[in-house]
């Protein structure tokens, strides 16, 4: 049997979790190589469904990439160090379980890294990426939308604004009706999205202000907001 290849290991350690059978403890390189412990890929898929498998797998090579692994060999290396202690298989277990249901692509990539993170012999902490995980099961693209949106300054607010920005200060407070100016498609769920990146801390205010357009609400993009949206980049866009 010739050897599997990357995407072949990691749809056996997906469906080893969504089975239920236990934390991917694997044959090691050789055993793969030789066959042993293949799955009976066909009895499960239907159970865990081809879309959510390919979610799936698709962490868990984004995973891999990020820890390094190019071969068989150390891609098993990096699903063992996944699960080298019960910390990192909970870890293992609830992100593959965010990532099986997550269409966004940029989401399941950073799922990923998470892990690699956790399975790296840097000594990282798990507790750091179970945070962060949490948070972006949470979150889906509309929420990631807005975000991105309030990144950059938003548009001129009156004269006060203007004179801030002519001396170089950046104006970082956004209103609703800013937000859909930039993405009509916002507009019927921004008032349900705002208040859950406030609640992750990923934005603050909320705060009525008086505009010339009346009473609005502002908010801001925080510093957690900021660095949320950097371990979500691909490290190339970084």
């Amino acid at each position: 049997m010739s050897e599997p290849g990357k995407r072949e290991v990691a749809v056996q350690a997906a469906i080893t979790v969504a089975a239920g059978l236990g934390a991917y403890a694997g044959p090691g390189a050789g055993a793969l190589a030789a066959g042993a412990g293949v799955l009976a890929l066909a009895g499960w898929q239907h159970v865990i469904g081809g879309r959510r498998l390919d979610n799936n797998v698709d962490t868990l090579l984004a995973g891999a990439e990020a820890f390094g692994a190019e071969t068989v060999e150390e891609f098993v290396e990096f699903l063992n160090a996944a699960v080298c202690d019960l910390e990192r298989q909970e870890l293992l277990a609830r992100t593959l379980t965010i990532a099986q249901d997550t269409a966004m692509r940029d989401k399941r990539r950073a799922l990923g890294r998470a892990l690699a993170q956790a399975a790296s012999d840097t000594g990282t902490k798990v507790d750091p990426e179970m945070l962060f995980i949490r948070v972006l099961a949470d979150l889906d693209e509309p929420h990631i939308k807005v975000l991105r949106i309030m990144r950059n300054p938003p548009p001129a607010q009156g004269a006060v604004n203007l004179q801030m920005q002519a001396i170089g200060q950046v104006v970082r407070q956004w209103h609703a009706s800013d937000i859909i100016d930039q993405d009509p498609g916002l507009a019927d769920v921004i008032y349900g999205l705002l208040p859950v990146l406030a609640r992750h801390l990923l934005i603050s205010g909320g705060y009525d202000v008086i505009t010339m357009a009346g009473h609005k609400e502002e908010y801001t993009i925080t510093d957690y907001g900021e660095f949320f949206l950097e371990r979500l980049a691909e490290p190339s866009e970084r």
